[in-house]
C-alpha cells in the first residue's frame, strides 16, 4: 500500500480486456484489517503511462486532504478513515495539450502516425487488426491524396461496425449514420471551428460549430485538438473511438469487481471519481453493479466527463432534440447510487468539444450546422446532464462556499465563470484545483 498525498492508496491495475489484474484484492484486505469507513475509487481518462496517471491522482486528493481540513466539514468527518484505489488501464493519448497536461504526440511524423496504429492494432481482435491494415497500406499517400484518405475513413467504419453491440453507445450510432464521404467531409471541413456558448434549452448548447474560414478569438481552435491536416485529425478520431469502447468495458469488467470485493469484505462507503473517459468508467462500473447480487456506491462524480450529456436521460423530452434513453439510465432508476452525484462542466472544455463536434459532423450529410440546442450530439464535460429530471443547474463553488447536496439529484456544477481573472476549470485537465476538490470533500461529507 503506498502513500499518497497522505493517503493510503492501491494501484488497481486493469488491462484492455477489461480483466482485473492486481490491487483489488489488497485494496479490500486493507480496508477490512484497518476499518476503513470510506474508499475513493479513481480513474484516469486519456494517459499514455501511468506518470501520468499517478501525477492527476496526486494533485487532487492533495487540494482534497486540504478541502477536508476546512472547518465546515471537520465535523462531519471526524471518525472516518480513507483509503484510495487508483485504476491504472491502457489508455492512448489524444494529442490535445488541454487533457490533463499531458505531454501531446507530435502529429507531423509519418513514423509516429504508423506507430500510433499499430499499437492501436494491438489491442484489437483479429478481424479488427485486418481494417488497421487496411488505413495502415494507405498510410503513405493519405496526407495528400483524397482516394487514400477515403479508403482509410472507410476502413474507420467498417472498424466502428464490428464492435461489440454490447457496448452500443453514441458514438455508434453517428458512425452507423456516416458514409466515408461525410466522414471524410467532416474532418477536412475546415481548419478552425467556433465555440459557441452553452444554451438555456435542453439540446446541444456549448458544441462547438465547424466553419471552413479560420476563427479568431479565444474559441478558435484546430477541429478535433490542435492538430492540423486529414491525418493528424483521422487518427484522434479513431483514438477516440477506441479508446471510448475500452473505458466502457474496463469500468463493466473491472472496477466493477475491484468494488464488490471492498464490498465482499467491508461496510466501507464507496466513492467512484472518473476525469474524461474515466467518467464513462466509473459510470459502467456503476451500471454494472446493479447485476445480482446488486451493491451500491455512496457518492459519484464525474470530472469533465467525455461520454453524451443524454447517457443518464430517461429519453427524447416532448418538444426537445429526438434521442434515445440514456446508455446509462439504469444508474438513475435503479440507485447504484445511494447518495448525490456531480458532474463538472465548462465551456472551456475543448476536448469534449471537439469529440462530439466530430460525431454530429460525421453522422450528417454535410459538415455544416451544427453546435446548436437542436444537436443530438454532445458531452457531459461541456454542457453537463441533460434532458434527465433528477439534474439541477448549479456553478462550482470557490473553496469554503457551503453546497447543499440532495440524495437522487444530478448536480451539474458549472466551472466557466471566472474567479480572479481565471476561469474555475479553464480545460479539460483542469481537475485537480480547490474549487473541484472543495465540491469533492463536500460531497463525501454529505453522505
Amino acid at each position: 500500500m503506498d502513500k499518497v498525498s497522505g493517503f493510503d492508496f492501491q494501484p488497481i491495475q486493469i488491462d484492455r480486456s477489461g480483466r482485473l489484474t492486481g490491487g483489488a484484492d489488497e485494496l479490500a484486505q486493507h480496508v477490512k484489517a484497518n476499518h476503513v469507513t470510506d474508499v475513493i475509487i479513481m480513474c484516469h481518462g486519456f494517459r499514455n503511462d501511468d506518470n501520468d496517471a499517478r501525477a492527476l491522482y496526486t494533485n487532487f486528493l492533495k487540494t482534497f486532504a486540504d478541502n477536508c481540513r476546512s472547518p465546515s466539514v471537520v465535523p462531519r468527518l471526524v471518525g472516518r478513515s480513507f483509503a484510495v484505489g487508483g485504476v491504472f488501464w491502457p489508455s492512448m493519448v489524444f494529442p490535445e495539450p488541454n487533457d490533463s497536461q499531458a505531454r501531446a504526440l507530435s502529429a507531423d511524423s509519418t513514423a509516429e502516425d504508423r506507430a500510433r496504429l499499430e499499437a492501436m492494432k494491438v489491442s484489437l481482435e483479429t478481424n479488427a487488426q485486418i481494417h488497421v491494415d487496411e488505413m495502415l497500406a494507405q498510410l503513405d499517400s493519405a496526407a495528400d491524396d483524397i482516394d487514400a484518405q477515403l479508403k482509410m475513413v472507410t476502413s474507420l467504419l467498417n472498424l466502428a461496425q464490428g464492435l461489440p453491440e454490447t457496448d452500443a453507445n453514441e458514438f455508434s450510432a453517428a458512425l452507423a449514420n456516416a458514409s466515408p464521404e461525410s466522414l471524410h467531409d467532416a474532418l477536412m471541413a475546415g481548419e478552425a471551428i467556433d465555440v459557441v456558448q452553452p444554451g438555456g434549452l435542453g439540446g446541444g448548447g456549448g458544441i462547438p460549430t465547424l466553419d471552413d474560414e479560420a476563427g479568431t478569438g479565444d474559441g478558435a481552435r484546430s477541429f478535433l485538438g490542435n492538430v492540423v491536416g486529414f491525418v493528424p485529425k483521422f487518427l484522434n478520431l479513431t483514438t477516440f473511438l477506441l479508446m471510448f469502447h475500452r473505458c466502457g468495458v474496463v469500468g463493466e469488467k473491472g472496477i466493477s469487481r475491484a468494488v464488490r470485493r471492498v464490498k465482499e469484505l467491508s461496510t466501507a462507503r464507496v466513492h467512484l471519481v472518473g476525469h474524461s473517459l474515466g467518467g464513462r468508467a466509473v459510470t459502467a462500473c456503476a451500471k454494472a453493479i446493479l447485476d445480482a447480487p446488486k451493491q451500491q456506491v455512496a457518492s459519484m462524480m464525474l470530472l469533465e466527463a467525455a461520454y453524451s450529456h443524454f447517457g443518464l436521460s430517461t429519453g427524447e423530452v416532448p418538444g426537445g432534440v429526438t434521442h434515445p434513453r440514456g446508455f446509462f439510465r439504469d444508474v438513475i432508476e435503479h440507485k447504484a447510487v445511494i447518495g448525490p452525484i456531480l458532474a463538472t462542466h465548462s465551456e472551456h472544455d475543448s476536448v469534449v468539444g471537439f469529440a462530439y463536434t466530430a460525431m454530429a459532423a460525421a453522422s450528417v450529410n454535410t459538415a455544416r450546422s451544427l453546435g446548436d440546442e437542436k444537436s443530438p450530439f454532445g458531452g457531459i464535460g461541456r454542457n453537463g446532464v441533460l434532458d434527465t429530471p433528477e439534474a439541477v443547474k448549479a456553478d462550482l463553488n470557490e473553496p469554503g462556499t457551503a453546497y447543499v447536496f440532495e440524495n437522487d439529484k444530478i448536480h451539474n456544477l458549472n466551472g466557466s465563470r471566472n474567479v480572479g481573472g481565471k476561469p474555475l476549470i479553464d480545460s479539460h485537465g483542469d481537475v485537480t484545483n480547490a474549487a473541484v476538490t472543495w465540491a469533492f470533500a463536500s460531497l463525501v461529507a454529505s453522505v
